[in-house]
């Protein structure tokens, strides 16, 4: 990734010159998640993105805007491919399961035919373009012309079937991030359903033993 060419975009160009061409007219009012773990990169690029009109989150890395999701949906997702505790390719691969409505940027500084196999986005972007038009005009592009996938019709909250180990332990998978996680025992109960946090992302998960006496 090219810190320079990103800071030098900023005192090159006015960002109301840049968005003359990628915006229509006035300004959008579109909701922008923005994922990436270099803290330059995320300030840089919001900054531009709020000039344009944005509302803009930033969340820095896959499993924060996971979380970042749960507090509400944006209309546009950017993400950088590289980073830690969860990929922007396996961000992507929740998204397009969980959220296949939303259009995804996928912004990297890797050249477009390096991209990993697998990568699900709608779009990509390099951050080598300093001025950001590229990304800009692609997120206007993407916005005006929405995505013809459509969000689930039914989202099952029901409790999951845990797998129980021979030692004893539970593995349950996250419906939020998609991971496998283990727990060493179910919590007691006097109930069949009980709940785990997933030690990926955090969230509660609800699940239930098969053929488990509830009796304490």
């Amino acid at each position: 990734m090219d810190k320079q060419s990103l800071s030098a975009g900023v005192g090159r160009k006015n960002p109301s010159q840049i968005l003359a061409g990628a915006i229509m007219k006035g300004q959008t009012t579109e909701r922008v998640l923005l994922v990436d773990d270099e803290p330059l990169v995320r300030k840089l690029t919001s900054r531009h993105l709020v000039a344009a009109g944005y509302v803009v989150r930033v969340a820095d890395d896959g499993l924060d805007a996971i979380a970042k999701l749960r507090g509400g949906l944006p209309d546009l997702i950017i993400t950088d491919i590289k980073m830690p505790r969860m990929s922007g390719v396996e961000l992507l691969r929740v998204v397009r399961k969980r959220f296949p409505q939303i259009p995804v940027i996928a912004f990297s500084g890797m050249a477009a035919d390096e991209m990993p196999t697998g990568v699900l986005a709608d779009a990509y972007c390099d951050k080598a373009d300093s001025g950001f038009e590229q990304l800009l005009k692609t997120m206007s592009e993407l916005t005006r012309k929405p995505t013809l996938r459509t969000a689930p019709s039914h989202v099952d909250d029901n409790p999951i079937q845990a797998k129980c180990d021979p030692d004893g332990t539970y593995a349950l998978d996250c419906d939020d991030c998609l991971r496998e996680f283990i727990v060493p025992s179910a919590p007691p109960s006097e109930q069949n359903e009980k709940w785990a946090i997933c030690n990926h992302c955090g969230k509660v998960v609800r699940f239930h033993v098969a053929d488990e006496d509830p009796s304490p």
